[in-house]
């Protein structure tokens, strides 16, 4: 059994480690450690991918996917993804809206759902060992509405600055909320690392 190893970066950013070195979302507050196999980039907002950022990781062979509107918006190489669709016979690309984007997707690998910065995530049809979710409180209602139907074993609030009081503030009431429904939930530091088995 491969040993997943998680970092939260900051922002939405997440590291993940195992059988592929994987960025998500390159806009870190830490750095990665990992030059990355594969590059997944929910959508076009500046939080979300910072080139600089998307420097640091990439090597000849690193794969980037995204939806149309990151290649519409950067100069990128890389591969359109579409809703339904299976990377490498093993990340899900799932539909999602997130708040004005022209196109956005979520990503499943391995019990690893990254949900962008939608209120709203469909099921990705195999069990949940953890889930991150955006922590805006407009929305707390949406992402505890869909954590009781998920019933992931963990969930985790990110895409907010610790460094800003009320961000955190939000992130660690939308963790308790988490934990009140009877889902394990925490609020990671940057560059904490998690391993999934």
């Amino acid at each position: 059994m491969v040993i997943i190893k998680l970092r939260w970066l900051g922002n939405a950013a997440l590291e993940i480690t195992g059988d592929e070195n994987i960025i998500i979302d390159p806009n870190f507050v830490v750095d990665a450690e990992i030059n990355a196999d594969i590059v997944l980039i929910t959508h076009e907002h500046d939080d979300h991918i910072n080139l600089e950022d998307l420097k640091k990781v990439i090597k000849d062979d690193t794969e980037i996917y995204a939806p149309q509107s990151v290649y519409d918006k950067f100069d990128l190489d890389g591969e359109v993804v579409e809703s339904g669709q299976i990377i490498k016979d093993k990340i899900k690309v799932l539909d999602v809206d997130c708040y004005n984007s022209e196109g956005s997707a979520a990503y499943f690998y391995n019990g690893i759902y990254h949900t962008a910065d939608a209120a709203d995530f469909p099921d990705p049809g195999e069990k949940i060992k953890i889930i991150f979710t955006a922590c805006f409180n407009d929305y707390f209602a949406d992402y505890i509405e869909n954590i009781i139907k998920l019933d992931p074993e963990m969930a985790v609030p990110y895409h907010y600055n610790p460094e800003e009081r009320q961000e955190l503030l939000q992130a660690k009431g939308l963790s308790g909320k988490f934990n009140q429904i009877g889902c394990e939930s925490m609020v990671l530091e940057p560059g904490e690392e998690l391993e999934i088995e």
